[in-house]
């Protein structure tokens, strides 16, 4: 998730120069407010998932800091600063990487990241880690550290992988709007074009008057190819995979570039969406923080993630007025759901090997893996925005329920820590817990869409509209009613590390992907559209598109048949 890089770049080299030196590691001050009268420890928080530079705020800074008097100094990364730290033989003292690849490998291969497996680090100051995440463990020790060494573990663990998360892919569109042209059918991708383009005809301007479109894309997310372009693939079973999409049900990969590929039908889509003047023109220079500040103000009517126009656009008021972005698969979908994973994903949780405090950090991860640090980091400090009931079931507070069903600019208390609560969330930006795991103090997930409190309280005006229009609670139930769920079985499948010579030739092809896929969304005619995808396609392989593929083929074939094992287990 990089965003905006050279302006990030230089706010976080402010920021760290301001708070004691870009490579000093974290310091300590002897300071003694709380947490067993030890000084206070500020640390740098190195973080490739972060959308946010500087000092942890608000009611998560003051949990951190009445726990464990610590300070949390968010650096996050941008063009060239995964580089300049590491030449500086320092990266932070708690790490977050993106990926468990390449920046990763070369970062335990440079002394940089600490092993766990020694001392009693784990034993003494991660013990609810060492109970719970044990195999989330020791396959970062297999994968990473000859089965000795371990250097930290992948995010959203759960103790079964006989369930599956909540789906946040499912096209949310405006409801309301969708109701008022009549609610016709939608057969399939090309037939949302249609409805929506009825949409914005209906509705053309958004609440501030300013032009709304159906719909409203960004490029500061883009990977390997055009995030947004291969999440189509999402709709119809596939996962992104390298330069292919790995198909959930049938355990194969399908190249991006492939006529008929879901990358490439995403690619009509969208530049079909443009030709008809309802892609948001602004896409391929805008970032993400300018598309959320769209769907706040109303002026996109279609998503592709729950978390983002929903997140966005759905406030209490509007909910009350009837107003809301729900899901409406088209007939033919097959909606990716992650399943559970006991070994968790690839964005690692590490600690430096600079740390001058190891055993702190390690404490702080550790209340992450606990269900008091699942649910306080998620939803808020306990007794002010949620709490237990006589039997230990969560539930929302009022203030609880006015922020999480769409208003985060919400004032916090000030014995909470004040400011609104959307500064104060946490900025690690990262998981140990899956949601769908089971809170072991209630017996229900930790995902609240699943407590019981929530599913006996009254829906808003516009979420009983859908239900009853959909006939289903929510869209996890509609997907699940319908068949229309195709499950990414987790397994312990970790890519091979590419070599330097194919790592510079996946670099130039990705550049080439995104770069001929922004302009060919822009494209005026069918003709030219045609033409500029030949181009993006010639100009890919002569950068060696074709090696890459066939080393993401073999990658997928081993994916395979670890998710063979995985199912047989």
């Amino acid at each position: 998730m990089k965003k905006n890089g050279m302006k990030i770049l230089i706010m976080t080299l402010l920021v760290t120069l301001i708070t004691g030196g870009v490579f000093a590691g974290g310091g300590s001050q002897r300071e003694s407010a709380g947490a067993g009268g030890r000084e206070l420890y500020r640390i740098d928080v190195y973080t490739q998932l972060a959308n946010y530079a500087g000092m942890q705020v608000g009611w998560f800074a003051k949990l951190v800091k009445d726990k464990f008097n610590m300070e949390l100094n968010i650096i996050p990364t941008a063009e060239g600063v995964y580089a300049t730290r590491m030449a500086a033989g320092n990266l932070g003292d708690l790490i977050v990487f993106g990926h468990n690849g390449e920046e990763f490998t070369n970062a335990i291969e440079a002394g940089m990241l600490l092993d766990w497996n020694k001392g009693d680090l784990l034993e003494n100051y991660g013990k609810d880690i060492k109970a719970n995440l044990s195999r989330a463990l020791r396959q970062n020790a297999d994968m990473f550290g000859n089965g000795a060494a371990c250097y930290g573990f992948g995010h959203n663990v759960a103790s079964s992988s006989r369930f599956t998360e909540a789906p946040f892919y499912h096209p949310d569109i405006r409801f309301d709007l969708y109701q008022a042209i009549g609610s016709p059918e939608i057969p399939n991708l090309m037939g949302y074009l249609d409805v929506l383009k009825r949409m914005v005809d209906y509705q053309p301007v958004g609440d501030s008057g300013l032009p709304a479109y159906a719909i409203s894309l960004f490029s500061d997310w883009d990977g390997d190819t055009v995030m947004s372009v291969k999440c189509i693939g999402a709709f119809y079973g596939y996962d992104e995979f390298g330069f292919t999409l790995y198909n959930a049900e049938t355990n194969t990969a399908q190249p991006v570039l492939d006529p008929g590929s879901y990358y490439m039908r995403g690619l009509k889509f969208f530049n079909k969406a443009y030709q008809m003047g309802i892609l948001d023109p602004d896409s391929a220079t805008q970032t993400f923080s300018d598309v959320a500040n769209k769907y706040n103000d109303g002026r996109v009517y279609w998503s592709i993630f729950s978390w983002l126009g929903p997140s966005n656009y759905n406030t209490p008021e509007r909910l009350a007025e009837g107003k809301g972005m729900f899901g409406v698969p088209a007939k033919d979908q097959k909606n990716i759901v992650y399943g559970t994973s006991i070994y968790g994903g690839d964005r690692i949780w590490s600690i430096g090997s600079k740390a001058k405090y190891p055993e702190r950090i390690m404490e702080l991860i550790n209340w992450l893996c606990t269900p008091d640090g699942v649910m306080q980091s998620t939803y808020g400090p306990q007794g002010v925005t949620w709490n237990y009931d006589a039997n230990n079931k969560p539930y929302l507070t009022r203030l609880g329920i006015e922020i999480h069903e769409g208003n985060p600019n919400v004032e916090m208390p000030a014995e909470a820590g004040g400011g609104l609560w959307v500064d104060g969330q946490a900025k690690i930006n990262n998981t140990t817990f899956t949601l769908d795991e089971i809170n072991p103090i209630s017996g229900e997930k930790y995902n609240r869409e699943y407590w019981s409190s929530e599913l006996s309280r009254q829906p808003s005006k516009a979420r009983k509209i859908w239900q009853d229009a959909m006939g289903a609670k929510s869209e996890d139930e509609y997907l699940e009613l319908h068949n229309q769920k195709a499950v990414v079985v987790a397994s312990d499948f970790v890519y091979d590390t590419r070599s330097i010579e194919l790592e510079q030739k996946y670099k130039q092809v990705s550049t080439a992907i995104k770069d001929g896929t922004w302009r060919a969304i822009y494209a005026k005619t069918d003709a030219e559209f045609d033409r500029l995808v030949a181009d993006m396609i010639n100009q890919a392989k002569g950068f060696g598109y074709d090696e890459c593929v066939a080393w993401d083929l073999q990658q997928a074939a081993r994916r395979a048949q670890a998710v063979r094992r995985a199912q047989g287990s």
